[in-house]
């Protein structure tokens, strides 16, 4: 059972969404997927759950809107790193609570952070501790304006990285965003995302493999039906 990384690719946003959910619903037995990939256009990608009027009214219309399979707010794509996690059910991995899977990978994020001395936290529930929550703002919820428990958040509260989850029968898929303008100029990504994947490896007890022939893993029919699933107006505007 091993977690394959698969290479840094650059796409459109459907294309983005479209292999996130292939990967999610096709994986085969006992397999994990770690990939990371940029945008080759301007985009905003919202939460299944959002609604596509609130979202309109925040945002200019020379924006690419997609809607995401997985939930949480609204990721401006345009200067962040993006990551996707997928997970086969046969993977115990898949079957940790929501909570505190999310706990885990942002520790991961900690400790490579932590390599180039960027200090962070996990931020707190707002409502733990009797904490009084901080005041919801009038528009739609937006992943790096609004913390939510478990981000990943300088010491003086800026968000650095946030994440979304999707979980089905096939298995669980996890979207992850940083926001490069959190990090120093110089941040060096390619160290990041290396340490990153081992101690996620490591956290998660799934080794880091390799497949003879990464194309087993796309399997492109899906792909295609996901890229016009996510293209189409019925999908973008279902709420």
């Amino acid at each position: 059972m091993p977690l394959i990384i698969l290479p840094n690719a650059f796409g459109d946003a459907a294309t983005n969404m479209a292999l996130d959910a292939a990967l999610l619903y096709t994986l085969p037995k006992g397999i994990a997927t770690f990939r990371h990939y940029g945008w080759t256009e301007p985009a905003i990608t919202f939460g299944y759950t959002q609604r596509i009027a609130a979202v309109q009214t925040t945002f200019p219309e020379d924006l690419r809107l997609c809607r995401r399979l997985t939930g949480g707010g609204i990721v401006d794509h345009r200067n962040d790193w993006t990551y996707a996690l997928a997970l086969q059910t046969d993977l115990p991995a898949a079957h940790t609570p929501a909570t505190e899977l999310y706990a885990t990978i942002h520790n991961c994020i900690q400790r490579a952070l932590e390599k180039q001395l960027i200090q962070s936290q996990l931020a707190p529930c707002p409502r733990a501790c009797g904490k009084r929550p901080a005041k919801e703002s009038a528009g739609p919820e937006q992943c790096f304006v609004q913390p939510t428990a478990n981000d990943v958040i300088h010491p003086n509260g800026t968000k650095i990285a946030g994440a979304a989850m999707k979980r089905t029968r096939e298995g669980l898929l996890v979207q992850g965003s940083i926001d490069r303008g959190a990090l120093p100029e110089d941040f060096d990504f390619n160290s990041f995302v290396e340490t990153f994947q081992h101690v996620l490896s490591g956290e998660l007890a799934i080794p880091i493999g390799a497949t003879a022939d990464l194309r087993t893993l796309f399997d492109s029919r899906r792909i295609q039906q996901e890229r016009e699933r996510f293209e189409s107006a019925a999908w973008l505007n279902r709420r």
